[in-house]
Formats: structure tokens, C-alpha cells, sequence
């Protein structure tokens, strides 16, 4: 099988099939993305020995693909030290040519011998930690020679005049000759927290744009910035870091500012932390606050669920919302013997997969049930209703008997070798299970979790239906618990797309919870508990909830539900690991506040965390304000408060996305990515993947990068949650006569 994907493979290149170039580096990308989702102990297991190897660092190398004709590859440099790797060059022998290269850049070429520099975003390697050089090379059969991994120390950053215990760094991010944006850095080394800071500077510079900050005072070249209308921004506990961004006029800065000083206050007595409630508190405001940003956020959540509708596969009901969308894939699941049509297409392709969608749900169910007022309030909770059924119907559906569910349609490389709406689509469709002797303890799991939570938010309006779904999730959860089993052993062509990084515990205690949550039976919480504390405990810091880990949502789930400190430090471990910082770690942040994890999909992760921040600061007194606010910080910064003040929803706000990653809004009719060349179809409320690097101008509105552009159903789920938990903290009104009449092309009626 492999062997046969390869030749398929070479043939599709000599051919020169742009989309099936496309397809197969996506998902070397996708499985890329995906393997940082490794523990360190499972990465150690599963790859062999370093090729180099010194004190400060490790660097391994893997094939990921060779067909002869060329090879895929992959270097790691592992941090194995206990200090920063700031700054390193790789460099190898290699008698294949090198095309093309992600996460680094070619510096040095001379015959064989390549040194290979990272990027701005993983330049910094943290203790424990890595970063990933893929290249694609001609031809394959060699592997390279001669790795040398060479550290080297980082720039000192502009410092001045500053207050005992704060350090500044300044650095320019960008400077085009006209202007230049440039980004401070204060970080607190003392042992008090500095509190209402302000920075004081000599810039000869004309700051037009700010953000995490204001100019409080400006006269010739003096600036005094202070933070005091951010409430997250400003303060600067011991060991954190506080950063604000600009924009100024002309650009060409040779020298950094100068006479830099700091004011604040100290504290002089140490603030006591309250006691967290016995019982789950959600802080809802009596009346909505004033929105500092003048966003609606109803239509931002009335938009991102509709995007749900324009993903539906089957027969669509005469009423449906998005008119230029017909019936597809009518005959799916006919090679089974059964009917699997409904359901959801995944991403902007046409495939079903439980995987993503089960999680999908889950989430949406959870924002329902978390934030019913939200929904509500901006008149869209039958929508939501509306949206969970008809994924919760299809999984009934591929769930034919208690040890088997159908997990996925479609054949991964013959439906991305098709660029055209799926209302046209005629490749084979081919229909993949999971049962008792090819078990997936993942599939099974989620999609136990998703009825489950499910179950929950259809109780008061369908109480039989309600029923019927928790019939299915306790069978669905008996099966993975029963049979346990790697679902991609069982279904291996969705190891190329969404393969089981994190193997199946998570899955198996997140659905325990949501049962526990679901029934009230003791002996869920007892299973989920056990699960957590020997496969998950004190794991969850560097990543976030996602289709592949579950472990966030079930610390939080497990914390409001037992109100137990093993679960609630946890939670607080991975949310200071995405605010202020944890054990000398922190995520990736932009100089416009954007908190950046990944470049496939990165406004996916940050929206994925600011709901859990959400959900855990509604239930905790423990750092409510820091984990709200840096919630709406990074819903904000999606819709549109950000740097280039773009939004990242289709059809919402200013500038948003008008050529996502999508077939059938696109609508080619002549199956080419690039014909025509605007997308026809307007995909109301998709969330796009976002920036590629942790810089706010990197996002491009390209059709053809599925990386920055491409939607999917997780990518909205989570998020949609927190749009209702805007509602609720500042209101909004959903339009009205939404949306509008857009007919199809294809002549459905």
C-alpha cells in the first residue's frame, strides 16, 4: 500500500497536477502540525537516536516520504539543555538538491554542504522543546551526512534607564522606509509587582498606531506610554513580561530609542488570594457593558454558526439558509450497505471525518450549555440546536450497532485530487469503520462525548431525543473502553490527515466526564478521574485544547465537577502558560496581542484557549481578570482589533477573507484552484487558519494556502462559544433578513 502511494505519488508529479501537489503537501503539513502534539517521553520512544548530539542540543532526522524520484524529510532540534537555545544554524551534507523548506531558510549553499537558519518564530528553542525543518528534495535514496548544530547567543536588547528589576527590550519588527512597526518588551525580574507602569523614551518617530498601550504624553520627541486602560497589561508581576506594539512615521530607524526609563508602583504588601466558591460561579453582568471595540458580537455569532450550514452534506431540507448549496453525496455509505449522507464535509474539502467533527460538537454543545444566555440573547438558539442535530444525527446513523461506528467517507488523495463544488463531485466515495477487531478507542471515545454533552443541551427542548443520544454514548463509550485500539490502525488513510497523536486516554477520560456530566453517575467520574491521574496529570502545558487533545477540556470539565486542586493546577498551569508565562515558558506571542501556537491554523488554538479561559474564569475566582481578559483580547483580535485591523471571519467586519480555502465557495465549474479568480459564493462566518507566524501582517488572502486560509468545523466551534460569551458581557443585535439570497451557479432548483 505504501509502495502504491508512492508510484501514485511520483506519477502525479511528473504530470505536474498542481492540486495534487497541493494535497500532498498539505498533509505533510497537517501531520507536521500535528506531531508537536507529542510528549516529550513519546518522541524520545518513538524516534531514533540523535544524529548529533551536545550539551545544549539535539538534532534528529527522519524520512518522511521517499519515492526515489525525490524525498521528504524532517530535522528536530531538540533543546536538551536547561537553558534557552536563542538563536542556532544547522548544518549538513546532502548530495539531494533541496526545492523547498518550511520552518527554516537556506542561508549557505556551496556544493553539498548546506546551513539551513531558523525563522523569527522558533529562533528561540525553550528547554525541553524543539523545533521542525521539513524540506522536499531531488532525487530521494540518500539521507543527509555531517549535522552540526551550532548555538549561538542572542542580541542584547536596547536597554536604558530603567527602575531596579524591569528590563526592557526594543525591537523592530518591520521597517518598510515609509514606516516601521516596532515592539517594547518590559519584563519584571524583581520580586514585587510593578504596577501601573509607564515608559518614558526619546523616539525622533511619529507613533500614528498603538495597541496593549497609549501615548499618554508626547511632546517633541519624548513619549510616555502607559497601559492604564488595559487591564491586563498594567501590571508586571514578578517573573512576567508586558508587551505593546506601534506603528510610526518615517521608517528607516537605525538606532533604538533612547534615555528609556520606567515609573510604576511597587507592591508593598503581598495580595491574598480569595478562596475559591463551593459551588461553580458564573459572573453574568445584570446588563451588557459598552464594547471598547463597537463590534456586534450577535452577528459575529449569528455569522459563525451559519458557516455550519454551508458544510452540510446530504439531502438539504427546502428551507435551508444557504441557497447556492444543493444535495451531494446522496449515495454515501451504499458500499456499506447503509446510509451515512448528512452529516458535515470536514474542511474545504468534501471529506467526513469523525475525528473532528465528533470534537466539533462536543465543543459547540459545550459553549450551549456553558453560555445559554449568550445564544439567546442574539436569538440563535434554536440555530444552535439546529447545528449540533444535524452532526448528532449522522453519528447515530454511523453507529449501526453497539461495537461498530463508521468514522470515515471519502478517500483522502482522491477527494483533494478534485477542486470543484461537492453538488458536482462523482469520485468514490468509500466508507471506513471502526468495530470489535479493528477497534479506535479515539473515535469511539469522542464520539461518546459529543452525544453525551449533546444529550445535555437537548434535555429541556426534546427529552427523547435526548434520551436516544445517551443510549448511543454509553454504548459508543463501552466499545472504546472495551476494545481499546489506535483508530488509524483500523482506518489508516486518516493517518495522513488526522492522525492520533496523542493516542486515545484523553478521549477516553473526556467522554467519562461528559457522561458524568450527562447522568450523575459516580461510576464515570470515577473512570475519568482514574484515567486523569495516571495518563494526564501534569502534562497539559505547551498546547491546547484541539480535534487530537482533550486533555484541557477535561482538567476544566473535571475541576468545575469535583472542585479538586489536582485539576484546577493544572488548568492554571497551561492558562499562565498562555498568559504571563510558567516555568520560564510562554507561548508565542504577536506585538498586536495575538497569543500564537502554530502556524497551521493559528487563530483555530487561540480561539480554542480563550474559550477555556472563559469557562474557567466564569467558574474560579483564581485569576478571573487576567484569564477574561486575555480571552477578549484574542476574540477581539480575530474580529478585527489588530494591527493591519483586518477581520479574520468571512463576511464580518473590515477587510475580512474573500478567498478562503474552499471548493464550494468557490465554485469552479472548470475543477481549477485559480478559475475564476474571486471565490463565488460568499462562506458567511468561516474562521480562517490566520497568521503563519507569529507576525501580524504575515496572513495573505490566497486561496491556494491551505495553511493560512483553509476553514474547518473545529475551527469554529469552540470560538462560537466565546462569541456568546461576548453577547453576554457586551450585547449586540443579529441582523436582520440574514442572510441574504445568494443562488448557485449550478441550478439546483
Amino acid at each position: 500500500m505504501r509502495l502504491a502511494r508512492a508510484v501514485t505519488w511520483f506519477l502525479e508529479l511528473i504530470t505536474g497536477g498542481f492540486l495534487n501537489i497541493i494535497k500532498h503537501l498539505k498533509i505533510l503539513h497537517r501531520c507536521a502540525e500535528g506531531a508537536r502534539l507529542f510528549a516529550l517521553s513519546a518522541f524520545f520512544a518513538l524516534n531514533p537516536p540523535p544524529l548529533f548530539a551536545q550539551e545544549s542540543g539535539e538534532v534528529f532526522y527522519r524520512s518522511n516520504s521517499d519515492w526515489g524520484a525525490g524525498v521528504v524529510g524532517e530535522f528536530t532540534v531538540m533543546n536538551a539543555g536547561n537553558s534557552d537555545i536563542a538563536g542556532w544554524t544547522l548544518e549538513f551534507d546532502f548530495s539531494s538538491k533541496i526545492s523547498n523548506m518550511w520552518g527554516g531558510q537556506i542561508v549557505s549553499q556551496e556544493g553539498d554542504h548546506y546551513v539551513v537558519a531558523p525563522l523569527s518564530w522558533n529562533e528561540k528553542i525553550y528547554p525541553g522543546s524543539r523545533a521542525v525543518v521539513g524540506f522536499q528534495a531531488t532525487p530521494g535514496g540518500a539521507a543527509p551526512t555531517k549535522i552540526r548544530l551550532k548555538p549561538k547567543p542572542a542580541a542584547p536588547p536596547a536597554t536604558g534607564s530603567i527602575q531596579p528589576g524591569i528590563k526592557t527590550e526594543f525591537k523592530i519588527a518591520s521597517d518598510w522606509g515609509a514606516a516601521l512597526q516596532a515592539d517594547f518588551t518590559l519584563t519584571n525580574t524583581g520580586s514585587e509587582t510593578l504596577k501601573n507602569w509607564s515608559l518614558e523614551f526619546d523616539l525622533p518617530r511619529d507613533i500614528t498606531r498603538i495597541w496593549n498601550a497609549t501615548v499618554s504624553s508626547h511632546k517633541g520627541a519624548q513619549y510616555r506610554i502607559d497601559a492604564s486602560a488595559f487591564e491586563w497589561n498594567r501590571d508586571i508581576a514578578p517573573g512576567a513580561t508586558v508587551r505593546f506594539g506601534f506603528i510610526a512615521q518615517p521608517g528607516s530607524l537605525t538606532d533604538s530609542p533612547k534615555n528609556i526609563r520606567v515609573q510604576g508602583t511597587g507592591a508593598s504588601t503581598p495580595q491574598a488570594t480569595p478562596a475559591p466558591s463551593a459551588t461553580p460561579v458564573l459572573v453574568v453582568e445584570p446588563t451588557p457593558r459598552p464594547t471598547p471595540t463597537g463590534f456586534n458580537y450577535a452577528e459575529a455569532l449569528q455569522k459563525s454558526l451559519l458557516f455550519y450550514d454551508a458544510q452540510r452534506s446530504g439531502a438539504l431540507p427546502p428551507d435551508r439558509r444557504v441557497r447556492w448549496r444543493g444535495d451531494s453525496a446522496l449515495p454515501d455509505g451504499a458500499d456499506a450497505g447503509l446510509d451515512l449522507s448528512g452529516g458535515y464535509y470536514d474542511a474545504g474539502d468534501h471529506m467526513k471525518f469523525v475525528l473532528p467533527l465528533a470534537s466539533a460538537l462536543t465543543m459547540l454543545s459545550w459553549g450551549g450549555i456553558q453560555y445559554p444566555e449568550g445564544y439567546q440573547q442574539a436569538g440563535q438558539w434554536n440555530d444552535l440546536l439546529n447545528t449540533v442535530r444535524w452532526g448528532t444525527d449522522w453519528i447515530l446513523k454511523a453507529h449501526p450497532a453497539p461495537d461498530e461506528l463508521y468514522g470515515q467517507v471519502g478517500q483522502g488523495n482522491l477527494d483533494h485530487a478534485y477542486w470543484g463544488p461537492p453538488e458536482t463531485m462523482t469520485m468514490p466515495r468509500p466508507s471506513f469503520k471502526i468495530d470489535a477487531t479493528k477497534p479506535g478507542s479515539e473515535l469511539a471515545g469522542e464520539a461518546a462525548a459529543a452525544l453525551a454533552s449533546a444529550s445535555i443541551l437537548f434535555r429541556k427542548s426534546d427529552a427523547a431525543y435526548s434520551r436516544l443520544l445517551l443510549e448511543h454514548a454509553r454504548q459508543l463509550f463501552a466499545f472504546a473502553e472495551k476494545y481499546p485500539g489506535k483508530y488509524t490502525d483500523a482506518i489508516p488513510d486518516a493517518r495522513n490527515f488526522y492522525n492520533s497523536f496523542t493516542g486515545y486516554q484523553d478521549e477516553l477520560a473526556w467522554a467519562a466526564a461528559w457522561l458524568h456530566k450527562a447522568t450523575g453517575e459516580k461510576q464515570y467520574l470515577a473512570k475519568a478521574e482514574g484515567i486523569y491521574r495516571k495518563h494526564l496529570k501534569g502534562t497539559l502545558i505547551a498546547w491546547t485544547q484541539s480535534w487530537d487533545d482533550k486533555r484541557y477540556g477535561t482538567a476544566i470539565l473535571l475541576a468545575q465537577l469535583t472542585r479538586k486542586d489536582i485539576y484546577k493546577q493544572d488548568t492554571e498551569s497551561f492558562l499562565d502558560y498562555w498568559t504571563i508565562g510558567r516555568n520560564g515558558r510562554r507561548v508565542n506571542s504577536t506585538s498586536g496581542g495575538l497569543a500564537w501556537l502554530s502556524p497551521w491554523g493559528s487563530l483555530r488554538y487561540a480561539a480554542n484557549t480563550a474559550f477555556l479561559a472563559f469557562v474557567y474564569s466564569d467558574t474560579f475566582r483564581n485569576n478571573r481578570d487576567r484569564y477574561r481578559s486575555f480571552a477578549e483580547r484574542q476574540i477581539n483580535y480575530i474580529l478585527g482589533d489588530n494591527p493591519p485591523q483586518r477581520s479574520y471571519m468571512v463576511g464580518f467586519g473590515k477587510d475580512s477573507p474573500k478567498n478562503p480555502h474552499h471548493r464550494g465557495a468557490h465554485g469552479s465549474t472548470s475543477h481549477s484552484i485559480n478559475e475564476p479568480a474571486d471565490n463565488q459564493h460568499m462562506l458567511y462566518g468561516a474562521l480562517v487558519g490566520g497568521p503563519p507566524t507569529p507576525d501580524d501582517f504575515s496572513y495573505e488572502d490566497k486561496r491556494t494556502n491551505y495553511m493560512a486560509n483553509e476553514v474547518a468545523l473545529d475551527y469554529n466551534a469552540a470560538f462560537t462559544g466565546a462569541l456568546a460569551r461576548m453577547v453576554m458581557l457586551y450585547g449586540g443585535q443579529p441582523l436582520e433578513n440574514f442572510p441574504p439570497r445568494e443562488e448557485s451557479s449550478l441550478h439546483f432548483e
